[in-house]
């Protein structure tokens, strides 16, 4: 059996009568060898770190679902290897403003809706 869904989103913890958020650290770059991975949701959580690369590994990755962490950029350009994308949600992140969203992914034929923060240049994305 393998893993085609790894959903950890929002992780919250109560400590002290607070909620606190509850996975936090850099994401692994074990993440690239799940290679039946088709839907990754780790957002609403307090990850550090860079985007790693790896994630361009998982070629029947459907869904990235990152938002609202504090992952650190440039969007990595071997994202657009994820052929099968049709949504990458990477808003409310800590990327820098004069990376964008990478045209490779902007160009994916399946890719549905995307988003990142307003001040990131995006062709494709939803909203601001």
């Amino acid at each position: 059996v393998s893993l085609t869904t790894l959903s950890l989103e929002s992780n919250y913890r109560d400590q002290n009568g607070y909620f606190t958020w509850g996975i936090n650290g850099e994401l692994p770059i074990e993440i690239g060898k799940l290679k039946n991975l088709q839907h990754l949701r780790i957002n609403d959580n307090y990850l550090t770190g860079t985007l790693i690369s790896e994630i361009g590994q998982l070629f029947l990755l459907e869904t990235l679902h990152l938002q609202n962490n504090f992952l650190q950029g440039p969007i990595p350009e071997v994202y657009s290897n994820c052929v099968m994308l049709k949504e990458v949600l990477l808003e409310d992140n800590s990327i820098d403003s004069q990376f964008g969203m990478p045209e490779g992914i902007c160009r994916l034929p399946e890719l549905d809706l995307a988003k990142v923060d307003c001040s990131l240049s995006c062709t494709c994305c939803h909203g601001c």
